[in-house]
């Protein structure tokens, strides 16, 4: 049987940590030889490392020095000539350019789960990736939105195969306490980074249309703010606005997707949408701006409304339309969204 290398670049164990897990798991079952590395800036050990060894896994954890440091080539080949992987899987940016540096490397098979654009350092990292994914064997796109616009980077269609979410990015039960909102309401929740394509500033401009309309409406932000920049000055003087609390970065934020009345998520570009999808399994409403992969995870759910991106009043009316007594929300609803086929991670382990 082959042998697969899973190779990823983070700091903790998210969504595409626990994913990558149960499919190197799951290989292993049948019967292929699978391995884990992890690239890991500060810290002795990767957690997703500690987890794969836990699993009987074999996982290494290879420092990074910095961001544009070249030191982790030499660890990596070290490891891909010790281990001898047939496939390489990656996951992310940085794994993706590492590898691309590489001559003689195995197949490589590069999944992607999207871009920011929040810093220019970011910006150029998305340069560099969209010229590594042009070397890859093969592209994962995680949806057909995102396909498109890896197409028109020419990065080749032939090559590229939609690799979508399952439920193995959920994180597993049992969930944490609701949180204890206090009333009166109705309680809105925006969660995610704060950056330009994520559209909180849309959100924030029509606050005072949405008090007017529901008295005590409160908006819960939760999300790390960018240390400088135009985007974190453009926002702060909303962000001060009657009845909205900014709590910074949440390490898990299902005690207040599963509390508030509705999520929003106003993007203005989504490869995927993790909150969304985490909104959905739940059961509470949710409010997407219908952009990029989102109209995707919320096929088959009932409890969504979507927006023309960018439209402010387009959102006011959905906010408006998923606040009303009559919208469809709970946790059969969410029970029977996230057993839909298409989640299951057989089927999406099949696919890879």
């Amino acid at each position: 049987m082959p042998t697969l290398l899973f190779l990823r670049s983070s700091r903790q164990i998210g969504g595409i940590e626990r994913q990558m897990l149960w499919h190197a798991r799951r290989f292993r079952a049948d019967g292929w030889r699978v391995g884990i590395a992890c690239l890991l800036r500060g810290g002795n050990e990767h957690p997703l490392a500690l987890a794969a060894r836990a699993a009987g896994l074999t996982a290494v954890t290879i420092p990074d020095p910095s961001p544009l440091s070249l030191r982790p080539l030499r660890a990596l080949r070290q490891h891909f000539d010790a281990f001898g992987p047939d496939i390489i899987h990656t996951a992310d940016y940085r794994s993706d350019v590492l590898v691309a540096w590489l001559s003689d490397r195995p197949l490589w098979l590069a999944e992607t789960q999207g871009h920011t654009q929040e810093t220019r350092r970011m910006r150029l990292w998305n340069w560099l990736d969209i010229r590594a994914l042009r070397k890859a064997d093969a592209v994962a796109p995680v949806s057909s939105a995102w396909e498109t616009w890896l197409a028109t980077r020419r990065v080749s269609p032939a090559r590229m195969i939609v690799l979508g979410n399952s439920r193995a990015i959920l994180r597993p039960p049992p969930l944490p306490p609701a949180a204890s909102l206090p009333s009166p309401g109705p309680h809105l929740l925006y969660a995610g980074r704060i950056s330009p394509e994520k559209g909180l500033d849309l959100l924030l401009a029509i606050w005072p249309s949405l008090r007017r309309a529901w008295g005590q409406a409160q908006l819960w932000v939760l999300g790390a703010m960018p240390a400088s920049g135009g985007f974190a000055h453009k926002i702060a003087r909303g962000l001060q606005q009657p009845g909205i609390h900014y709590l910074g970065h949440q390490s898990d934020i299902r005690p207040w997707l599963q509390s508030v009345t509705a999520v929003v998520v106003p993007s203005r570009r989504e490869a995927w949408g993790m909150t969304a999808f985490e909104t959905l399994c739940l059961g509470t409403p949710l409010v997407a701006a219908r952009v990029g992969g989102l109209p995707g995870v919320c096929r088959g759910a009932p409890h969504a409304q979507l927006f023309t991106p960018g439209d402010e009043e387009a959102l006011l009316a959905a906010i408006n339309t998923v606040l009303s007594s009559e919208f469809p929300r709970g946790a059969n609803l969410g029970r029977a969204y996230c057993s839909q086929p298409r989640f299951d991670p057989q089927r999406r382990h099949q696919t890879l």
